[in-house]
């Protein structure tokens, strides 16, 4: 045998296309997540320039996992860019990512996959691992981007407000066309769904204004025939073209830091749970909340009940004005 990573990889997205509960439409970054996965479970497993594998790959076992998953909580993981102890969520996901490339050798009939593997329970619940913007930071942050001199920004803001006030995922923001807006009806064609699936989601006036707003602008950096909504406004490469969710990141990345936001509330997808939690305080209805965030099931928005910081301060604060 010998170690040949990108001919694994190869092999697990070959599974995933052709065998995946997905098939075709895995996303982009799930076929990240699990080739990263995968890079980390083999330099554990073979570490590269070693003579051969720590661990038999073709006759791994459910204890073998069981330490690779206990290394990953305890030590870390084993590529540079993750060498620190990871939470139970990251582990999950790299388990995940090895099931799968289990499957994908059992799938080639090259061997059998372990079975009666779990993730490291999380005690932290989920309310508190992925909290929702508080709506004085998130001003704030509007403020930050209201910026009439820095187009970059002002398209920044417009996304900003998709995800934290109409629940769009960033990969959705991201895979907007400008056909997908129906400015005279206020509502925005969401093709990229989580799953493939298509959902149409309405947006309020003062959203579609703003939407408005950046349509113009765009019309300066956007290259003739590209059809995304949001397109790079710098860079010679790239400008004129869609823009990056990683770009993105990195931009929310650097306001947030420009900002001095607590760690707690950082990242992209802390603005869709702050999306569905004020769909929740608005309605009071999971039902309209799962339907505005494109939720197949309504217990998945249950969460957003139990997300509203907002509503227990008040409480609070009225405890206070009654003593």
């Amino acid at each position: 045998h010998e170690r040949d990573e990108a001919r694994l990889i190869e092999l697990l997205e070959a599974y995933l296309f052709l065998k995946g509960r997905k098939k075709a439409l895995v996303s982009p970054q799930t076929l990240r997540t699990y080739r990263t996965a995968l890079r980390d479970y083999l330099a554990w497993a073979w570490p590269e320039g070693a003579p051969g594998p720590r661990v038999p790959l073709l006759k791994a076992t459910g204890d073998d996992l069981d330490r690779y998953l206990s290394e990953l909580q305890t030590t870390g993981g084993h590529l540079p860019e993750n060498a620190r102890p990871l939470k139970p969520a990251s582990v999950a996901t790299y388990l995940a990512g090895v099931r799968a490339f289990y499957r994908a050798l059992e799938w080639a009939g090259a061997a059998v996959a372990p079975d009666d593997v779990h993730a490291p329970a999380d005690p932290t619940p989920r309310e508190e691992r992925r909290p929702a913007l508080p709506l004085e930071l998130y001003r704030q942050l509007l403020e930050h981007l209201d910026d009439p001199e820095d187009a970059g920004k002002l398209r920044d803001r417009a996304m900003v407000r998709l995800m934290a006030e109409a629940g769009l995922r960033i990969s959705e923001v991201i895979h907007l066309d400008e056909a997908d807006l129906l400015d005279a009806e206020r509502l925005l064609v969401v093709r990229s769904g989580k799953g493939g699936k298509q959902r149409t989601v309405p947006i309020t006036r003062a959203l579609a204004a703003e939407l408005r707003d950046w349509r113009r602008l765009r019309r300066a950096y956007a290259e003739p025939g590209e059809s995304a909504l949001f397109v790079n406004t710098g860079g010679r490469k790239n400008r004129g073209r869609r823009l990056s969710a990683s770009l993105l990141r990195k931009r929310l990345a650097r306001y947030y830091e420009e900002l001095g936001f607590p760690p707690r509330y950082r990242g992209a997808h802390m603005l869709r749970h702050t999306a569905g939690t004020r769909f929740y305080r608005a309605t009071g209805d999971l039902h309209v909340t799962a339907r505005l965030l494109g939720h197949a099931n309504v217990n998945t928005s249950a969460i957003y009940a139990k997300m509203d910081l907002e509503g227990l301060r008040d409480a609070v604060d009225r405890l206070e004005d009654e003593a």
